[in-house]
């Protein structure tokens, strides 16, 4: 018998009520992503999966775990898929999984080489070294059918192909399908598991370790985002002293947009902690502050405070549009994006339509 199970990453709620819900609608396990990208170039990890990991458990969930794969070998080395199977390790052991936990690669991103399996099989081994067993891939069914995308090997991969708009996966043994991105009308991607991976067997998990040089990105900005948002409330320090009360400054509720000079560490090395143009310092801690900027995939967004586009990457050459003042696109208007590109300390979203506008999460919405 099929079970259904639905995948997450930073743009689904976090909470319990939310988990909850799913599994009263018939979800019996859930992927939550964890990273993208990898160490050397600039890692990302969902400042939301530490709280949906351990929600989606209370809820009654089986958690399993995702990366969305940006590695090529024959254009970066053979090391670039060990660093990002690095970063998806190290940040799940950070979320209490535990070493039978199923590890997922999400492989879909156009810049993986033709022969995507090759460099799987090398993140694969670097978690095999991290001391993980279960593995798993993901990917258009497609790349399935074209042979870039392979099940089974000596991994044991179960196969989990996204196909829309058919009565299956058309990926001969495959045990899972992705079948749907509005599971029940409700915004998440929908999935049948035909094997138990995703929803029966047993999972265990491990307690999270200490903070390290290792694990540190999964937890703090290690880098200058050029602009934050805060997700809850913080104080500027008069010092770099940032855990003594009597260092306090201004108080920055949530939701407020701060602009960051310079990234510092402690004095250990490890820790980060940004600093202001005004010469205050603020936390880097990803559970306080997020970037203000969408820096990884989306397929679609919608204006929430009205916007130009542009010809041009540097945002120069103004796109005219007939009949609104000072050409600007009105709120609620939706576009389909291309790619998110990191231009200048922020990012930039490249459209379908060709043109650019800004990634900025305070004048546009990710829907898709």
């Amino acid at each position: 018998m099929a079970h259904y199970f639905i995948d997450v990453s930073s743009y689904q709620p976090s909470s319990y009520a939310y988990f909850l819900d799913k599994k009263r609608r018939g979800a019996k396990g859930v992927v939550i992503k964890t990273s993208e990208g990898g160490y050397g170039g600039t890692p990302y990890v969902s400042q939301s999966g530490r709280a949906q990991v351990a929600n989606a458990r209370k809820a009654g969930l089986k958690v399993a775990v995702y990366h969305y794969a940006k590695f090529n070998s024959l254009r970066y080395g053979a090391n670039d898929p060990v660093n990002e199977a690095n970063l998806m390790a190290n940040t799940a052991r950070a979320w209490g999984c535990g070493k039978d936990t199923l590890m997922v690669l999400d492989a879909e991103d156009p810049v993986l080489r033709h022969d995507a399996s090759a460099d799987a099989a090398i993140f694969y081994n670097a978690l095999k070294r991290k001391g993980f067993k279960h593995f798993d891939i993901y990917g258009p069914g497609s790349w399935f059918w074209a042979g870039r995308l392979k099940i089974g090997t000596h991994f044991n991969l179960a196969g989990w192909p996204a196909a829309y708009g058919s009565s299956g996966s058309g990926v001969a043994g495959a045990k899972a399908w992705q079948y749907t991105d509005n599971w029940h009308g409700l915004g998440v991607d929908g999935s049948l598991d035909y094997g138990g991976e995703y929803t029966t067997k047993k999972e265990v998990t491990d307690k999270p370790k200490k903070i390290t040089k290792d694990n540190v990105h999964e937890y703090y900005f290690c880098y200058n985002p050029g602009r934050i948002i805060t997700t809850s409330t913080i104080y500027q320090h008069k010092t770099a002293s940032l855990k003594s009360k009597s260092n306090h400054g201004l108080k920055l509720p949530a939701g407020i947009p701060v602009d960051i000079a310079k990234v510092y560490f402690d004095k250990a090395g490890i820790i980060p902690y940004f600093e202001l143009a005004n010469g205050t310092y603020i936390t880097a801690n990803r559970s306080m502050v997020t970037n203000a900027y969408y820096e990884t995939p989306l397929k679609e967004i919608k204006v929430i405070k009205r916007i130009k586009l542009y010809r041009d990457l540097q945002r120069t050459k103004v796109v005219p549009h007939k009949g609104f003042r000072k050409n600007v696109w009105p709120k609620g208007t939706e576009f389909t994006v291309k790619k998110v590109i990191p231009y200048k300390n922020i990012w930039i979203l490249k459209l379908d339509n060709g043109f650019y506008c800004t990634a900025y999460k305070k004048f546009v919405k990710k829907i898709k």
